[in-house]
C-alpha cells in the first residue's frame, strides 16, 4: 500500500471518531463546520487524499482550523504529506511544533517524534533522526513508525544484527507477516558473520532465514557457499533445492552450482540441472545460455550455437547471448582478429547485461538487488524483459 493510501485510510478511520466527539461539543459557533461537526476543508482534504491528489489535499488541510476536534491529527498528516511531496523543511517545522506542544498526550507526542524522525531521515540528518525515533520509543515503546525508521537507519549503516532485532520487535508488535523481510535480514547477518570469519554463526543465520522463508535465495546462496568448503556435493544439493523453491530465479544459482559440482567431481550434475530447467521452461533463455557455455567448454561448439540461437529468439536484446554467440563462432574458426575486436567493443557496451526493475518503485538496476536502493523494500526486483526492436 502506498504512503498516500495509508494516510487516507488513517484519516478515514479518525474522521468517524472525531465526528462523534465533535457532534457532542457542537455549538452555534460551529456553523462553519459540516453537519457532522468536522471542518469542510478537513473532509475535502480527506477526499483529495483518498484520490491520490496530494497537492490539493495539502492546500485544503493547511486551512483546517487548528483548534477544531482532531486538529493535531490533521497537522500530523499534513506534515507527512509535505514530506512525501519533497517539502521536508516545512514538514520538519510542523512536526517540531507538535513535538514541543506541552498539552500533547503521550501517545500523540510519540507519533509526532516518529514523524519528525522520518523527516530528518529523508533529509539525510541521521543523527537527528535516530534521536527523534528514540524519543518516540521512550514515550511509546511499541510505536511502529519509530521502530521501522530505526530499522531502516540500521540497514543503511550495515548494522544487520540491530536491524534484525528491531524488525523482530516490530513483527511482534503488529502481528503481521514479516517472513520475507526477516529472512533477508537473517541472510544479511549470515553474510556479515561469514565476512568476520564465523562460518558456524553464518550457517545458523542462513538456516534461520530459510525457516522464515524457503524462497529466500540469498540464504540458499550463503548456505551453499559455506557448505562448499566442507562438502561440495551437499552445497550442490542445497542449490538444487533452491532452484525447485524459486524456479524463476534459478539463473542466479547456475554459476555457484557449476562450481560446487566441479569441486565435487560431478560436472554432469550441473548439465542435468540446466537440461531440467529447459525442459520445465522451454523459454528459459538463461538456462540455454548457461548450457551453451558448458558445451563450448567441452568442444561441442555446433550444439552450443543451436542453443544460443534459441536463446536469442527468446530474448534478442540480451547482450550476454550475443557475447557468448561470438565466443562460440570464434571457437568454430571465425577470423580471430576481427572477432576479438567485436568482442572488446561489445563487452564495453553501455547496454544492461541483465536489466532488473523494482516492482514497487520501478527503480532499474543492471542486476538483481535484494533491497531496493530507492524505496528500501526487500525482494522486489524482477528481470525486465525488453521488447524486441520493430
Amino acid at each position: 500500500m502506498t504512503d498516500t493510501a495509508l494516510m487516507a485510510v488513517g484519516l478515514a478511520a479518525l474522521a468517524g471518531f472525531f465526528a462523534g466527539r465533535a457532534y457532542r461539543t457542537t455549538s452555534a459557533r460551529d456553523r462553519a463546520f459540516g453537519a457532522d461537526g468536522l471542518s469542510e476543508r478537513f473532509l475535502q482534504g480527506l477526499e483529495y487524499l483518498s484520490e491520490g491528489r496530494r497537492d490539493e489535499a495539502i492546500a485544503e488541510l493547511s486551512q483546517v482550523p487548528r483548534d477544531q476536534p482532531g486538529g493535531e491529527v490533521v497537522e500530523q498528516v499534513l506534515g507527512s504529506l509535505l514530506r512525501e511531496t519533497g517539502q521536508v523543511e516545512r514538514a520538519i517545522q510542523i512536526h517540531q511544533g507538535l513535538a514541543r506542544r506541552q498539552a500533547m498526550p503521550t501517545l500523540a507526542r510519540a507519533r509526532a517524534h516518529a514523524a519528525l524522525g522520518e523527516d530528518y531521515r529523508r533529509a539525510g540528518l541521521l543523527d537527528r533522526a535516530e534521536r527523534a525515533f528514540e524519543q518516540a520509543l521512550e514515550a511509546d515503546d511499541r510505536n511502529v513508525a519509530a521502530l521501522l525508521g530505526l530499522q531502516r537507519i540500521r540497514e543503511d549503516q550495515g548494522r544487520w544484527e540491530d536491524a534484525l532485532a528491531l524488525r523482530t520487535r516490530l513483527s511482534r508488535r503488529r502481528h503481521g507477516d514479516d517472513s520475507v523481510v526477516l529472512a533477508h535480514l537473517h541472510a544479511q547477518v549470515g553474510r556479515e558473520r561469514l565476512r568476520l570469519g564465523d562460518p558456524d554463526g553464518a550457517l545458523t543465520a542462513f538456516r534461520e532465514a530459510l525457516a522464515h522463508d524457503r524462497r529466500a535465495l540469498p540464504a540458499h546462496l550463503g548456505l551453499a557457499e559455506v557448505l562448499e568448503r566442507q562438502d561440495p556435493a551437499l552445497a550442490a544439493a542445497t542449490l538444487e533445492e533452491a532452484a525447485r523453491a524459486v524456479p524463476e530465479r534459478a539463473y542466479l544459482l547456475f554459476e555457484p552450482h557449476a562450481r560446487a559440482c566441479a569441486a565435487a567431481g560431478e560436472p554432469g550434475r550441473h548439465t542435468a540441472l540446466l537440461e531440467n530447467a529447459i525442459e520445465k521452461s522451454p523459454r528459459d533463455w538463461r538456462a540455454r545460455l548457461a548450457l551453451a557455455r558448458v558445451l563450448r567448454a567441452r568442444g561441442d561448439a555446433h550444439e552450443a550455437l543451436g542453443l544460443l540461437r534459441r536463446a536469442g529468439d527468446e530474448n534478442p536484446q540480451a547482450l550476454l547471448v550475443h557475447l557468448e554467440t561470438w565466443h562460440t563462432l570464434l571457437a568454430l574458426g571465425l577470423p580471430r582478429e576481427a572477432t576479438e575486436r567485436y568482442l572488446d567493443a561489445a563487452t564495453g557496451s553501455i547496454l544492461f547485461a541483465a536489466p532488473h526493475v523494482c516492482r514497487r518503485c520501478r527503480y532499474r538496476a543492471a542486476d538483481v538487488q535484494w533491497r531496493c536502493p530507492q524505496c528500501h523494500e526487500w525482494d522486489t526486483f524482477v528481470e525486465e524483459r525488453l521488447a524486441p526492436p520493430r
